[in-house]
């Protein structure tokens, strides 16, 4: 069985590299309009590929023998709206969806791969040590509004990420002041902040089916960054579920600015 990552943009790819890796697994990187230097400085077998070149891309996988892959890290879907520089093969798989939405589109190249033998394996894989338990991770204890708008923006998120619109959303005493959709978490946030002002509570979450081959919710020092600057309180990510990237910097830097970050989950709420 041979290994391979298809890496966009972002620290995720990486990670996931490292993490097979320390599991005794040798993985071919495919890069993907992502700076694949750091891959080389880690010893890793590197090729460029691009997303709207698929049959590209498999052939790279299969030049390796690659029969299993986790695709990871963000990767830009102007191509495939543009109709320029794509080749027929994902051409033809983009004119076969009824939707064209995030997870259409993923869960149709996962489906391609799967039909040319290689699986794609879920994110979560080799990345449990990026994943947090429920509780509360880094800063104060919320209040009793703060609880309440936590839970308020956990159902709202759920309901927005069901319709696939986008995962995050901005609440404060009890109103929605922001939810994600094309422009990611990290607008999202400075947008909710611009209305609410200081104190706003952030919450991300996972979809409610969630596909854990793709797409999993993850926050980063960017999104602390957004949730600084907008002068937020609280930042909540569901357990269990989401990827935290540069954790320990992230949970300290957090502590730092007063900023509480929680973990919950579909059934509990932070309680201390």
């Amino acid at each position: 069985m041979k290994w391979g990552v298809l890496a966009g943009k972002g620290l995720l790819p990486l990670e996931v590299a490292k993490g097979m890796r320390s599991s005794g697994i040798e993985p071919v990187i495919i890069g993907l309009a992502t700076d694949l230097e750091t891959f080389r400085e880690e010893g890793f077998v590197v090729e460029e590929g691009n997303l709207g070149q698929l049959a590209s891309i498999l052939q790279l996988f299969t030049k390796h023998q690659v029969n299993r892959i986790v695709m990871a890290g963000k990767v830009s879907k102007e191509a495939l709206f543009s109709g320029q520089g794509i080749d027929q093969d994902l051409m033809l798989l983009f004119s076969g969806l009824k939707q064209k939405n995030d997870d259409s589109i993923q869960l149709a190249i996962v489906h391609y791969f799967a039909d040319k033998g290689i699986i794609v394996e879920k994110q979560t894989e080799f990345l449990s040590h990026l994943i947090p338990e429920k509780g509360l991770l880094a800063g104060p204890s919320l209040s009793d509004q703060e609880k309440e708008d936590v839970k308020l923006g956990y159902k709202m998120a759920k309901k927005m990420g069901g319709l696939d619109i986008g995962q995050s959303v901005v609440v404060k005493k009890g109103m929605v002041l922001a939810v994600e959709a094309v422009e990611g978490t990290d607008r999202t946030i400075l947008r909710g902040g611009e209305l609410g002002g200081e104190g706003v509570v952030v919450v991300k979450v996972a979809k409610p089916q969630q596909d854990l081959r793709f797409d999993v919710p993850a926050i980063g020092m960017t999104t602390l960054k957004a949730v600084i600057s907008c002068k937020a309180r609280v930042l909540t990510v569901q357990s269990g579920v989401t990827f935290i990237m540069e954790k320990s910097k992230l949970l300290k830097e957090a502590e730092k600015h007063g900023i509480s970050i929680v973990a919950i989950d579909d059934l509990t709420i932070i309680d201390k």
